[in-house]
């Protein structure tokens, strides 16, 4: 039996080389700690990493959220920005794009995802909704649920085996979702998608699955729904990563 080798996402992905084709400009210290401070810094914090200090972490996995650095192109755009308080000419640019891309008429900007998921919680959940989503991100779960829904975990095993080497470890399990709520079946309750969270390692998902076995349509994209849904589908969510 051969031995299947890894290869870097830059043999992936037909580069001849592992180099990153970008130039850092700026750089940052940051405090190296040893075993002893670091323990002390998670019992400090009840061992709960959401209250360590930024300073004592040397190596922050927490999340990859504003954690990259910016480009000289992104420089650039804060010195040319539009500070108006309202009517600014960068919120027409970014309203532009979407409508491009993504084919929404109507765009509600929010100071990062945890606020856009709360009003998309309160505009779309009703008490004793089930929503099925392809793993959890803890305060998209805690949303969820204060807006009376119950999420239920549909992703497919994979995505728990850390040494799986599945290419598509955010995919959802079509049977585990059919059978999220069988009393009430897909009916009308958002079903959410993520399009790669850090929790099954950044993972992406593939929209083939979706298109198998459907039988109503979903209305908010072009996924289709399963079968166990009505006539008007539910509404599909679909978040891209955190």
């Amino acid at each position: 039996m051969s031995r299947h080798v890894h290869q870097t996402m830059g043999q992936q992905s037909g580069r001849r080389s592992w180099a990153e084709p970008w130039k850092i400009k700026m750089v940052e210290p940051i405090k190296m700690t040893d075993r002893p401070e670091r323990e002390a810094a998670i019992r400090d914090a009840g061992y709960n990493t959401f209250l360590l200090r930024s300073e004592d972490v040397y190596i922050d996995l927490l999340t990859d959220s504003g954690t990259s650095a910016m480009s000289d192109r992104q420089w650039a755009g804060i010195m040319l920005g539009d500070e108006a308080y309202a009517g600014s000419r960068n919120f027409y640019h970014l309203e532009a794009a979407v409508q491009h891309y993504y084919g929404y008429q109507y765009l509600v900007p929010t100071h990062q995802g945890r606020g856009a998921e709360h009003l998309i919680s309160r505009s779309l959940i009703k008490p004793g909704d089930v929503i099925p989503g392809n793993m959890y991100f803890t305060t998209t779960r805690l949303h969820q649920e204060l807006a009376g829904g119950v999420f239920v975990d549909v992703i497919i095993d994979e995505a728990h085996d850390p040494a799986s080497q599945h290419p598509f470890k955010g995919n959802v399990d079509l049977g585990k979702l059919e059978g999220s709520d069988p009393a009430r079946g897909c009916g009308e309750d958002p079903v959410r998608e993520s399009g790669g969270y850090g929790e099954y390692g950044g993972r992406p998902t593939c929209q083939h699955g979706k298109r198998q076995g459907a039988a109503g349509t979903v209305r908010s994209v072009w996924h289709p729904a399963l079968s166990g849904c009505d006539a008007d589908g539910g509404e599909f969510v679909l978040h891209s990563g955190a």
